[in-house]
Order: C-alpha cells, then sequence, then structure tokens
C-alpha cells in the first residue's frame, strides 16, 4: 500500500487558523495506472506533455477565480481537473485520510525536533495502521512525502522512524520504516494528496465556502473506516479533528 501525506495550513473566513494533514492511500498494485490515467487527464485538460508539466495543487484548483471563470463561462479547466482527480482516486479505490485542527499549540505539523512526533502525525499514523490491518494484513505500507529541503526532511525522516521503531504497536509489520521524499511536481499520489489536503480544514464548521462542500463531501465519501480495538469497538473513521 502506498500512502501520500501533504500538509497545509489555511486561515478561514472568520480568521481562524486551521492545520491540517491530507493523505491519500493507494493500492501498489493499481498505481502506475493510476499516474497513466493522471497524466491523459493533464494532458487532454491543462496540454501537458511530461509528467512535471501543469502540477496539480489544491488551491489552484479550489481558487475563488476557478469558481469565477465558472460562473461567468461555465467552464473552468482547474475545477475539471479537482472533479477528475476525486474520480479517479474513487476508481483506483483510494482511501482519503485527514487530521485537522485549529489548536495553536499543534498547528506545527511537522515537528522542528527529530526527536519528537507531533500528535497530528501519530494520529494520522494511527489510522493508516487502521487499514494496513484489516484491508493489508501482513503487508508493508510505504509513506511518501513531497520533498522540501534536505535538512527539514532529514529531521521529518528521523522522527518518523525513530516513532515507528521505538514505540509499541507493532509498527514494523505494517510500514517501512524509512519514508519516502519525493518532488510532487512528478508524482500523481502526491498531487492528489494536495488537493486533500486543500479540502481537510473545510471539514471544520467554521469554512465559508459553501462552493466546496461537494468536493469535501466526495473526499469524505471515500474516508475509511474500521473498528479500534477489535470487531467489536467503536468506529473509528480516518476523516477527523485533534484538539
Amino acid at each position: 500500500m502506498l500512502f501520500f501525506i501533504d500538509e497545509t495550513w489555511q486561515e478561514l473566513g472568520d480568521g481562524q487558523r486551521i492545520g491540517a494533514l491530507g493523505a491519500v492511500a493507494l493500492p501498489q498494485e493499481s498505481y502506475n495506472d493510476f499516474c497513466s490515467a493522471v497524466f491523459a487527464m493533464k494532458r487532454d485538460l491543462l496540454g501537458a506533455q511530461e509528467l512535471s508539466d501543469s502540477e496539480i495543487k489544491g488551491a489552484r484548483c479550489f481558487a475563488k477565480a476557478a469558481f469565477k471563470r465558472q460562473e461567468l463561462h461555465g467552464d473552468s479547466h482547474w475545477l475539471a481537473v479537482a472533479d477528475q482527480m476525486l474520480e479517479k482516486l474513487a476508481r483506483f479505490h483510494a482511501r482519503t485520510f485527514v487530521i485537522w485542527t485549529s489548536h495553536p499549540d499543534l498547528l506545527t505539523l511537522r515537528n522542528p525536533h527529530s526527536t519528537a512526533l507531533s500528535e497530528p502525525y501519530r494520529q494520522l499514523l494511527f489510522d493508516m495502521r487502521g487499514l494496513m490491518q484489516h484491508e493489508a494484513p501482513g503487508k508493508l505500507g510505504a509513506l511518501n512525502f513531497d520533498l522540501r529541503g534536505t535538512r527539514e526532511d532529514e529531521q521529518t525522516a528521523v522522527a518518523i522512524q525513530n516513532y515507528l521503531t521505538r514505540t509499541k504497536g507493532g509498527w514494523r509489520e505494517h510500514f517501512v520504516q524509512v519514508p519516502n521524499f519525493t518532488v510532487s511536481s512528478v508524482s500523481p499520489g502526491l498531487q492528489a494528496a494536495d488537493v486533500i489536503a486543500f479540502l481537510g480544514p473545510h471539514v471544520s464548521p467554521a469554512s465559508e465556502r459553501p462552493e466546496l462542500r461537494p468536493y469535501v463531501g466526495r473526499m469524505i465519501g471515500l474516508r475509511y473506516e474500521f473498528p479500534r480495538g477489535g470487531p467489536s469497538g467503536r468506529i473509528s473513521r480516518t476523516i477527523r479533528r485533534v484538539r
């Protein structure tokens, strides 16, 4: 199973600052077909000639200007891209994950210290482990992040590796211990995660973007649900808030 993870910080209409981790899980055996489908979409809608052309970003897809163009001219290529990205995630059996928070102490999602993992990241890993336990027992999940900078990525990699190897929870049975960092412009998986991360804060009731609701609803429709602590445990959902 391949997990692609991105993060965002947004200020919503009431001035409330929301931080969110957004992620998608895609079965490894279907990922190449997903990549081909995303490139074909970018070629047809955006004129891309290389995989790295016309990088898909949630901020571009859901900019207010895109909705204005749709209203005035009846077409918006970035909204069409968002629509097709969500369709392809559904077609290739992806699952979506969002951990969002308005807590000021948690808004630094990537912990600046290599000896600790922030609470949003721990909760995201718990949900990803739930998917692996129930849908891919005996297999390993690979964590993929957007390449930022050597020092920042090194700290993130060390923090995640330390957590997976030094804490209880059977992490090594479910995940490759070393995360991958990739340039997002050549990764359809990371571009999908960027779209999900952008929508993540708008799960909050504080969102004042009603035009996003249909897209948020489709994202929620792709979340994963599983019983925490055994078959009779409470149901955990992979789009949720950390307070």
